[in-house]
């Protein structure tokens, strides 16, 4: 089973260099092949409730980034409540070269006696292959339509030499509003606000993120938006994501549109859902400025 992720894993970081004049479709049979390998031998080798899930995404002018997340339960009561821990990989783009970012986080979540509404907290510890870490306290509120995050990071490391460059991790916050568009399951409307404190640079990175997320069927999801800071001021985004497995609920290819604005839902089944947060770690480099992090 290890031989079988292994080489997913290899053959992923291949179709990376997939040359750009390559068909879409090609593209998007490749990593949704991909996709489905590394999640079945994610599960088979790890077992157990929760969300296993990997995603490729695609950006516009950048290359694919990828991550791998799984959550399992600690303690869990179905139908009340849950502990339980969550860990991610991740890829993302500094100064247009690839970095690892792992992810380990303990959380708990209760739901309400009617299993409408959901609470819930957690501690995650983010390092990256560089040596930069933090930690976060993150909250949350969720029903089947309506959700609210809330998200305060630490800095752990100090500052870090990396090539001819001086970076720090930095400390910050997010909080996120997300809402269900009427009589359309599939589209959510989120609208983020972030701050990053400043080390060196002469000023703080602070921000609004205004966007849609579509899902176009159950294992592709769309995402519109413009990303609106005082560092890079009005940044227009498009990102396309292939996740595996495929996410439950309404997509547009199947449902849509809803005989119902917003219908309930009982959130029993969310228990054990993957933690809404920034799992890249937004660092301030010497010469560069602050690389702004997205909440994924």
């Amino acid at each position: 089973m290890k031989s079988k992720l292994s080489k997913a894993l290899l053959f992923s970081l291949l179709a990376f260099n997939v040359n750009a004049d390559d068909s879409d479709a090609v593209k998007q049979g490749l990593l949704s092949s991909m996709s489905s390998v590394i999640a079945s031998s994610i599960a088979q080798v790890i077992g157990g409730q929760g969300d296993t899930e990997v995603q490729f995404s695609a950006k516009e002018n950048n290359k694919p980034e990828f991550s791998i997340m799984t959550v399992r339960p600690i303690s869990i009561h179905p139908g009340k409540d849950a502990w339980f821990v969550q860990l991610q990989l991740n890829n993302t783009m500094i100064r247009s070269k690839t970095r690892l970012t792992t992810n380990v986080g303990i959380g708990y979540r209760s739901l309400s006696e009617n299993k409408n509404t959901m609470i819930g907290g957690n501690v995650f510890v983010d390092y990256d292959s560089k040596g930069n870490s933090r930690y976060s306290l993150g909250v949350e509120f969720r029903t089947a339509v309506f959700e609210v995050l809330a998200n305060y990071y630490k800095a752990i490391s100090g500052q870090k030499t990396v090539g001819d460059f001086k970076e720090r991790a930095l400390d910050g916050n997010d909080m996120s509003i997300s809402g269900q568009i009427p009589y359309l399951p599939w589209a959510k409307i989120n609208l983020t606000h972030y701050e990053w404190k400043k080390v060196n640079n002469s000023k703080n990175s602070k921000g609004d993120k205004l966007s849609l997320d579509l899902l176009l069927t159950p294992n592709v999801v769309l995402e519109l938006g413009v990303d609106d800071n005082n560092i890079q001021k009005k940044d227009n985004f498009a990102k396309l994501s292939f996740v595996y497995p495929p996410k439950e609920g309404p997509a547009a290819s199947t449902d849509f549109i809803s005989d119902e604005a917003f219908p309930e839902g009982d959130m029993s089944s969310k228990l054990l859902s993957k933690v809404k947060r920034s799992n890249k770690i937004t660092l301030e480099s010497e010469g560069v400025g602050v690389t702004i992090s997205r909440l994924d």
